[in-house]
């Protein structure tokens, strides 16, 4: 490269950085108020962003996973019911019915799943939820797309109604089978969340510029430490860090106190949410899986009436007890579940001292009324007085006196003893059943759970799980046994009332 190569390249040089000074200047011109800020304010500024970043990306982060976790939840479900109802069509020789409709559900103000059958033309013959009194009128390209051979999630919006998730499939010649569910459920959930965060973010950023503007000069090391731990916090998304309290109540301390109790209130907000999301679930779960069984049962049996005009008096009035019979079952389901559903939200009973005694003699009586056959034997002994529910203590022990009237029979014998002690009272209730398997006993106090054929009976598989909460719920605790002779026992522990504690109340 000679020299009158190198005079060009200079010169492009020199330009540029006249053209980057010029630059700058005009920056540092229109910036210059920037200077005039006082230490604080920038301390607080800096403070602010910091904070703001990590709670926008948490925010972000929970929001999508929410909102994914939701919709994955969504299809699993829709496909699951759908797949259930296909494989129900299947074997009953593919052949669609229409079914009368109990109750249809308003799909512009309920969230719930709803099934409908179409023809293979794709008239609607059935649907359990209604818009405006009629069946959904989705757009044809719906059912066409639909594959022979598997089914398809898609996102759809009817002609008079709104906006929703469906699982289809094709059910051969025969018509097609939907399983839907309006989308303004989750995402009212959504727009909740999204009005939290944006909340959070909003007071987040507020406390961290407060704080920060206490903060002296000298504490701008400190400063650097916390937004260090502030920026970890975010990329690693633990929330149960906290930032190192120092010993000194000067503004650094300060901020750290607040910067600890925003990330307390973010951890406490995100497991509420959790909880709140996984009791949902559990209680969506269980009540689809436990009602489906009488449901099928009623349907069945509404069908056989509807299609057969030769039925007998005497299967019209069995089929018509059975519709009441799983009925009557279904809502003490629901009933069971509500007091399971209060229980999971932290619904505490109210209590006062209660004297075991009259309870235990009153609902002895009550039950030896319901079943003269059977022997009911009470030994109640002294008085015991514990802090409780009375309403609450007579459902757990008609819960076990009921448990003992389905295993034992007509001319079984049931004893109900009473058991006062300083520290506690025992409540006893035994039969002369089949007794429990080893196996169940630890098991036998879940929901839904019902142990093998030797002790089913007709109920829910829920009073011995409501009768453990209300043994909680007095500080008590529940036990399943055998008895030696024979026969299950089940002994309720709850403390005694002392007059020490009478006094202090």
């Amino acid at each position: 490269m000679n020299a009158g190569d190198r005079a060009p390249i200079a010169e492009r040089l020199s330009l540029r950085r006249r053209s980057t000074g010029r630059l700058s200047s005009w920056l540092d011109t229109r910036t210059q108020f920037r200077h005039r800020i006082p230490i604080r304010g920038r301390i607080a500024l800096f403070g602010a962003a910091v904070v703001a970043v990590t709670v926008i990306i948490f925010s972000v982060v929970v929001y999508a996973v929410v909102e994914r976790s939701l919709v994955s939840q969504q299809d699993a479900t829709l496909a699951h019911r759908g797949e259930a109802a296909w494989t129900a069509i299947i074997r009953s020789g593919g052949h669609l019915a229409p079914l009368r409709q109990f109750l249809p559900a308003d799909l512009n103000t309920s969230p719930e799943l709803f099934i409908q059958l179409f023809e293979s033309n794709g008239a609607s013959l059935y649907s359990s939820g209604k818009v405006g009194g009629i069946d959904p009128q989705y757009p044809s390209s719906l059912l066409s797309a639909v594959p022979f051979d598997r089914g398809v999630l898609e996102t759809t919006q009817p002609e008079n109604g709104p906006l929703m998730r469906v699982y289809v499939r094709s059910v051969g010649p025969n018509g097609y089978v939907l399983v839907g569910q309006p989308l303004f459920g989750i995402q009212t959930l959504l727009n909740d969340l999204r009005l939290f965060l944006l909340a959070g973010v909003f007071l987040s950023l507020l406390g961290a510029g407060a704080a920060s503007w206490f903060v002296a000069g000298r504490a701008l090391r400190p400063l650097d430490a916390m937004a260090s731990t502030a920026e970890d916090i975010g990329e690693t998304q633990d929330l149960s860090r906290r930032l190192p309290v120092g010993s000194t109540n000067d503004e650094v301390g300060r901020l750290q106190r607040s910067f600890n109790q925003m990330l307390r209130q973010l951890e406490d907000a995100y497991l509420r949410l959790r909880s709140a999301l996984i009791a949902q679930r559990r209680f969506v779960a269980d009540a689809s899986h436990e009602l489906r069984t009488p449901l099928t049962t009623i349907r069945g049996n509404v069908g056989l009436l509807l299609k057969r005009d030769d039925i007998t008096s005497e299967d019209r009035v069995a089929a018509l007890n059975d519709i009441a019979g799983e009925s009557e079952r279904m809502s003490r389901m629901v009933q069971d579940l509500l007091t399971l559903a209060r229980a999971d939200a932290g619904y505490h009973l109210e209590k006062e001292p209660v004297d075991l005694r009259p309870i235990v003699q009153d609902v002895s009586r009550q039950a030896q009324a319901l079943q003269p056959t059977r022997r009911i034997e009470l030994l109640d002994g002294q008085p015991a007085t514990v802090r409780g529910n009375a309403d609450a203590i007579k459902q757990l022990l008609w819960i076990l006196i009921d448990n003992a009237f389905r295993h034992t029979s007509q001319d079984g014998q049931i004893s109900v003893t009473l058991q006062a002690g300083s520290q506690s009272a025992a409540l006893k209730v035994s039969d002369n059943g089949p007794g429990i398997p080893k196996e169940d006993l630890e098991r036998i106090f879940e929901r839904f759970y019902q142990s093998d054929a030797s002790r089913a009976g007709e109920g829910t598989g829920l009073g011995l799980a409501i009768a453990r909460w209300i043994a909680q719920e007095h500080g008590g605790r529940i036990s399943a046994s055998n008895n030696p002779q024979g026969g299950a026992a089940f002994t309720v522990v709850l403390p005694a009332e002392t007059p020490q504690t009478l006094a202090s109340h």
